[in-house]
């Protein structure tokens, strides 16, 4: 069992004024989630192990801080949506970004009991209200959005599946592939000779897309018990769309539908759904109880109540576009951005950034990035509620988990606010508990 501390000292630049928060906090259930994952994962030939301990500079090598509290659950280990990022660190230096921090290598080293872990962030990073840090993984820590998840481990499957559900107690995967809906036994058993691997394929549910065909539907976990068919159709310039929605009850793995839903939102322009992939391209969804869809041009993300359809919001990004939008747990959508910009020869480029639209309507992003456009053709995915993740990839399924999790949880009795004038070392001690 694990013990954490947490110390805060910030330092004021330019008056010399020295602030210290210290405070215990709670370790959740995630490293033992992880650790049993590894096991299964481990017999495939992937040493997940590897890349898991030592905990203290691996799979609790990460810092994350938030703008507000979050629950104290041994159980609340998903990326929190309720809740805003506010700056990031892992096992690296990053001077670069407004968000991270980095790794004070000359403090950080083992103790007489565990391990100590320092992260610097200069007057330009995380700034803003402190309420709330955790640790998490190093990689989810250095980078909270392209480092959510883990992608090695793969199965060859038969078909581009799209994963839309897991049955933690029986290993069963359900997958979506060309309007119908299949079940998987995923043999992960530990006592296994040789696992993970799938079993034979069981056809449990037919969508019977027609008008549209499959193509032109989105489909997606909402993580509220149900898996939710969307189609959009195309509106070029101001005016109504009218969107389908299907929902299908997962809670209970029975697969029951309900009534088909017709939206009408107007004063909008929309994208249509439907891709090349139906697991690469998704740009509606259903998230907290809210159906977010995508504008035609792709600078405004839509969103709207569902128990009251004419409560309609738009969260508008300005001169970045929103390319592709996937449920979270606890509300809001992942998505993928891109923006224009000019590179240091003076030519005219893309580039691209994935990151979290929150259900607020607020965004975090990584605004520095100067790589490629990001494309996120792994991504769709399924993640149980112990950290499992299932992500396809053309015709691989790889079995993996996610990175951005809550290894701990710490609230600060009173929230501290970082300026610009500031400087902040944050130091996080983990003691083998006796």
């Amino acid at each position: 069992m694990l013990k954490g501390h947490l110390q805060i000292d910030l330092h004021n630049e330019i008056t010399g004024e020295n602030q210290r928060i210290e405070q215990d906090n709670m370790v959740t259930n995630a490293l033992g989630y992880l650790l049993g994952l590894a096991a299964n994962v481990g017999a495939k030939g992937v040493n997940h192990f590897d890349d898991l301990l030592p905990a203290a500079t691996r799979a609790l090598g990460g810092l994350f801080l938030f703008d507000g509290t979050l629950t104290e659950d041994v159980n609340n280990v998903h990326f929190p949506m309720n809740v805003h990022l506010i700056g990031h660190a892992g096992q690296a230096v990053d001077t670069a970004t407004k968000l991270g921090g980095s790794i004070n290598t000359a403090e950080s080293g083992r103790t007489n009991t565990g391990y100590v872990n320092v992260w610097d962030f200069s007057t330009s990073q995380a700034n803003g209200t402190i309420a709330s840090l955790a640790l998490t993984h190093r990689r989810g820590g250095e980078n909270p959005f392209t480092g959510a998840q883990y992608s090695e481990g793969g199965l060859t499957c038969d078909r581009q599946y799209c994963p839309v559900t897991f049955d933690l107690s029986t290993g069963t995967l359900y997958l979506y592939y060309n309007g119908v809906i299949y079940k998987k036994q995923v043999y992960s058993n530990i006592i296994k000779a040789y696992t993970p691997y799938f079993g034979e394929e069981t056809q449990i549910f037919d969508f019977a897309f027609k008008n549209p065909d499959s193509n032109y539907w989105a489909i997606s976990d909402a993580y509220d018990g149900y898996l939710y068919a969307i189609y959009v159709p195309t509106v070029y310039n101001q005016g109504t769309v009218s969107i389908r929605v299907r929902k299908i009850k997962i809670s209970d793995f029975s697969f029951e539908e309900e009534a088909e839903q017709t939206i009408a939102v107007s004063n909008v322009t929309a994208k249509s759904t439907g891709g090349t992939y139906f697991y690469e391209e998704l740009n509606a969804v259903v998230s907290g109880g809210y159906l977010y869809f995508v504008s035609y041009d792709e600078h405004t993300l839509y969103k709207v109540n569902l128990s009251n359809t004419v409560d309609v919001s738009e969260i508008n990004f300005g001169s970045v576009r929103c390319r592709r939008i996937f449920p979270m747990r606890g509300g809001g959508v992942f998505a993928t951005f891109e923006w224009t910009g000019t590179t240091s020869s003076g030519s005219t480029t893309t580039y691209g950034s994935p990151g979290y639209v929150y259900p607020d309507g607020k965004y975090r992003m990584n605004t520095e990035s100067t790589s490629s456009v990001y494309q996120p053709y792994d991504y769709i995915s399924h993640e149980t509620e112990h950290l499992e993740r299932f992500q396809m990839s053309s015709n691989t399924m790889y079995y993996s988990f996610a990175c951005n999790y809550l290894g701990t949880i710490c609230n600060l009795s009173s929230p501290v606010v970082k300026t610009s004038a500031q400087s902040m070392k944050v130091t996080y001690t983990l003691t083998d508990a006796v």
